[in-house]
């Protein structure tokens, strides 16, 4: 009954809760996904992809012709971590730990938006710390997936074929804009996680800019609808007050937990403030305001060495 539980599961995970039934543990089962995926997970994966392009502003084009059947696999081992979430199964663990390892690696646009209908569920899934290998090793499969939580990885050459679709840009610019955190966490602790994010989210962008500075256009792009979203206040006198709290705790506070979380939160705008050292890189981005510019470049290298202090 492996394969009834899987469906179950992504009917469910379609709706929006990670709630499975029960665990895929046959072997038997398991295999067959790959070798003769039954039609009825076929087209949930296909409704999964369909989720997940409309979205996305003009995605309808990167509908892919046909699903891979690994997609499955992914399937069986996230519907096992949810599962086991409450119900500590070391057996369950090493029989997903080796399909996790089994799962070829998104090579093709095709397969790296399957994975991604599907991984993109990881955050909600709570799972227990002895199954962050089996997470570790599905994200590693799927590149896009990488770059959505984000979690800075090396820049394969799939990831950046994606990343020059106009609507991935656009959907990972506006998940990267939700990573940041609003006035009343700025003004306590960031939680860790969130401020994980926006480190790994800095390191992305800023191996980009290393890897090519063609992507420098897509970089300073996101970072003017992030200074234009932020903004408080009329143009004669606009503020960004997150910024300014999270700089505020990075400096002064004396709890060393907000002031290492704030000053990690910060290093989202690394790269922009290496992009600084010279103004005429930013001079074409209309709302990167020259104050917001200011505070960015008063606050990033500075907090950016205070860490480095810090943690010697």
């Amino acid at each position: 009954m492996s394969h009834h539980n899987l469906a179950r599961f992504l009917e469910r995970l379609l709706l929006g809760h990670a709630a499975p039934v029960g665990p895929v543990d046959d072997r038997v089962t398991i295999q067959q996904l790959v070798l003769a995926p039954p039609t009825a997970l076929q087209r949930l994966l296909g409704a999964h992809v369909d989720a997940l392009l409309a979205a996305w502003p003009g995605a309808a084009a990167l509908r892919p012709h046909s699903i891979p059947s690994t997609t499955l696999w992914l399937a069986a081992a996230l519907n096992n971590l949810a599962w086991a979430a409450e119900r500590p199964d070391p057996r369950l663990l090493g029989l997903t730990i080796h399909l996790a390892r089994a799962l070829p690696t998104a090579r093709d646009g095709a397969t790296a938006l399957a994975y991604h209908s599907l991984l993109r569920y990881v955050p909600q899934l709570l799972p227990h710390s002895d199954w962050l290998p089996v997470v570790r090793l599905l994200l590693t499969s799927s590149p896009l997936s990488e770059a959505w939580l984000p979690r800075r990885a090396r820049l394969r050459p799939l990831l950046l074929e994606l990343l020059g679709q106009p609507s991935i840009q656009m959907a990972l610019r506006d998940r990267w804009l939700s990573l940041w955190p609003d006035l009343a966490t700025a003004q306590a602790t960031v939680p860790l996680t969130q401020a994980t994010a926006n480190v790994e989210l800095g390191g992305l962008l800023g191996d980009l800019l290393e890897h090519d500075q063609a992507w420098q256009r897509f970089i300073l792009s996101f970072y003017e609808a992030d200074c234009y979203l932020q903004r408080q206040g009329d143009h004669a006198q606009p503020s960004w007050p997150v910024l300014v709290a999270l700089g505020q705790a990075a400096q002064t506070s004396n709890d060393v937990r907000q002031r290492r979380h704030a000053t990690r939160t910060l290093t989202r705008y690394q790269p922009l403030a290496t992009l600084l050292q010279d103004e005429r890189r930013v001079r074409p981005y209309l709302y990167l305001d020259g104050r917001f510019l200011s505070l960015v470049a008063d606050l990033v290298p500075l907090l950016r060495l205070r860490a480095v202090r810090e943690v010697a």
